[in-house]
């Protein structure tokens, strides 16, 4: 499972409360244009990855991932059920939830105030990329947990790029968290296209949606 904790997280991970992974690709799963099919077949690797850091598969938050730029508070109470009309997910320093967000393509991106501890994830594809979500999350962790964008740390995953994608997600991206305060050193990318790469990542593009989801995962490792 290592593979999951790869070096563009190391960052976050050298961080003893946290916990950041990206599970890729997983072989031996039938891949079909039925996304939900598809995410139950991989669920079972999903919840050993949690496992692994102690953490209960109720304990996930996942968003619907609706393609815009809203973003949602969350915490220990509640269930595992998507967050309905949101694409990305924040929580407090203390909280024990672990923040999910699928991806075939489109990036996730983590963001952790290295000083309240509060953890983000987004689904930012092309359209939540052309509205600004990272710069939305931003603005809510700030208004909501008085985080402060200059104390942030960004991790933006794998995904598709140009020469395979006419727009570059990427770019956009960390234009969007300098522009709401990060310092550029403070922002990582992971430069891994998943169009280039079908051993590792799925890539809806290029497998015309018959494809699989990889999963970003950010959580505080439990006491």
């Amino acid at each position: 499972m290592s593979s999951y904790s790869p070096a563009y997280l190391e960052r976050l991970n050298a961080i003893p409360e946290n916990f950041a992974r990206f599970i890729t690709r997983v072989s031996g799963v039938e891949l079909t244009t039925d996304r939900a099919a598809v995410i139950s077949a991989l669920t079972p690797t999903h919840e050993q990855v949690l496992a692994e850091v102690g953490v209960s598969p109720k304990m996930l938050r996942r968003a619907q991932q609706v393609h815009g730029n809203r973003v949602a508070l969350v915490g220990d109470i509640g269930c595992s059920f998507p967050v309905e009309g949101v694409d990305g997910l924040f929580c407090g320093g203390k909280a024990d939830c672990c923040l999910g967000i699928y991806v075939a393509d489109c990036a996730a991106v983590w963001v952790y105030d290295t000083v309240t501890g509060c953890r983000g994830l987004v689904h930012s594809g092309k359209l939540g990329t052309q509205q600004n979500i990272v710069g939305e999350l931003l603005r809510s962790m700030k208004k909501t947990l008085g985080v402060q964008p200059a104390d942030c740390i960004a991790v933006i995953s794998p995904c598709i790029r140009p020469p395979h994608y006419e727009v570059d997600i990427p770019a956009a991206i960390k234009e969007q968290l300098t522009n709401a305060g990060l310092a550029p050193e403070n922002i990582i990318d992971s430069e891994l296209d998943t169009a280039a790469d079908l051993n590792t990542f799925y890539s809806y593009r290029v497998e015309k949606g018959k494809t699989g989801r990889m999963l970003a995962l950010f959580g505080r490792m439990p006491d």
